[in-house]
């Protein structure tokens, strides 16, 4: 029996921990092959050089992409995606490949989507269908979903938006969150293992985690918003671990404003955190602060109390784990006192609902791209208007 081959893409180190499970479920599936490209700020030293990761969890990388521009300006971002693109061209059109996987919301989506719309090659986009007001990433989603093949979204709602948007209801398929995957498989951690890990003497019975990116629509505020978050930790005086932006324009503020809160000893930051004592951390954390879609996407599954700070995840679909605040201090220091003194809003966090599935969305990603057929119903795609 002849493998379909499944070419895959990552290019940051938030997309590929979610994207991790997939790739490991069709590595196990008798009837796949995976290769994978790895490009953006997995091949660079200033976000953690996170190509080490892919290596050393064995996954096959048949290629690498150096695209990543460092600057803070938005036409960088442009140029690197343009870079990427003039090398994935190549690449793909050498391999022909059964399937591409286009990966949520970044430009890796739209440069892998864009190959296979123009070179004939089917195209399953993973993160379809999810709302969020103000990045350019959400026009870019759904931008992607346009030109991919089969949908997979992370939740009923993300599912029924598409269908009402036009798309065939045969292509699109609810298959969960793949970071709940993530979160069910990695192993429990003693608290003093945890410590060790993270490089700290201890590890308090209350403590923060902060994740924070830039937005596309106020970059130019990226390191004032940061100020703020930090400034609230700070006052709150509690134990607090912070990892490193992703690579869009303005992660360079924050960035900078990291550094500025480094030598206070309460504060622990991290280029990059490694994936068990990253979810462990999570595990047993008092609150997540930031903007990151980990808070609404996979902090349910553990009622984890997340507070989004500012308007990065707008209007996008969530949990009751979720508090939405502005970006000022004294905002987040309320919320944060709320959560640890309120019996109610504890209630709230401990009793939210997780719309994201079961924990088993690599498996059902597989399966599809094994059982789906490759024939001209798939490729010649109509809208239903």
């Amino acid at each position: 029996m002849t493998k379909r081959r499944v070419l895959a893409i990552t290019g940051i180190r938030s997309e590929y921990f979610l994207q991790r499970p997939i790739f490991q479920a069709i590595m196990d599936h008798p009837e796949l092959d995976l290769e994978l490209i790895v490009t953006g700020a997995h091949l660079s030293p200033l976000h953690g050089h996170t190509v080490k990761q892919i290596e050393a969890d064995g996954f096959p990388i048949s290629d690498r992409i150096e695209s990543l521009i460092n600057s803070d300006r938005d036409a960088a971002r442009l140029r690197g995606a343009a870079n990427q693109l003039q090398v994935l061209t190549h690449i793909v059109d050498a391999k022909r490949p059964d399937w591409l996987l286009a990966p949520a919301d970044r430009e890796e989506a739209m440069t892998m989507v864009l190959c296979g719309a123009y070179l004939g090659i089917p195209i399953a986009h993973y993160g379809a269908g999810d709302h969020v007001v103000g990045n350019v990433d959400d026009m870019v989603r759904h931008a992607v979903s346009r030109l991919a093949h089969l949908l997979l979204t992370t939740h009923e709602e993300a599912r029924e938006r598409l269908i009402r948007a036009g798309e065939e209801e045969w292509r699109v398929h609810n298959v969960g969150h793949s970071g709940l995957d993530r979160i069910r498989t990695t192993p429990q951690l003693s608290r003093e293992d945890l410590a060790r890990d993270l490089g700290v003497t201890k590890l308090e019975d209350r403590y923060l985690v902060i994740i924070q990116h830039p937005l596309s629509s106020e970059m130019s505020d990226a390191g004032a918003q940061m100020q703020e978050t930090l400034s609230a930790a700070a006052e709150l005086d509690m134990q607090t671990f912070v990892s490193y932006p992703n690579s869009d324009p303005g992660s360079g503020q924050i960035i900078a404003a990291i550094r500025e809160f480094e030598s206070n000893p309460r504060f622990k930051a991290f280029k990059n955190i490694p994936d068990v004592p990253f979810v462990n951390l999570l595990r047993s954390a008092t609150a997540l602060l930031g903007n990151s879609s980990l808070g609404l996407l996979e902090a349910p599954f553990l009622h984890l109390a997340a507070i989004n700070v500012g308007a990065r995840q707008k209007a996008r679909h969530h949990s009751d784990n979720i508090f939405f605040v502005n970006c000022d201090k004294s905002a987040i220091v309320k919320q944060v006192k709320a959560i640890v003194d309120d019996t109610e809003v504890r209630k709230r966090v401990e009793n939210c609902a997780n719309p994201f599935g079961d924990g088993q969305t690599g498996q059902r990603v597989a399966d599809l791209l094994a059982q789906t057929p490759i024939d001209a119903k798939l490729l010649d795609k109509d809208l239903n208007y």
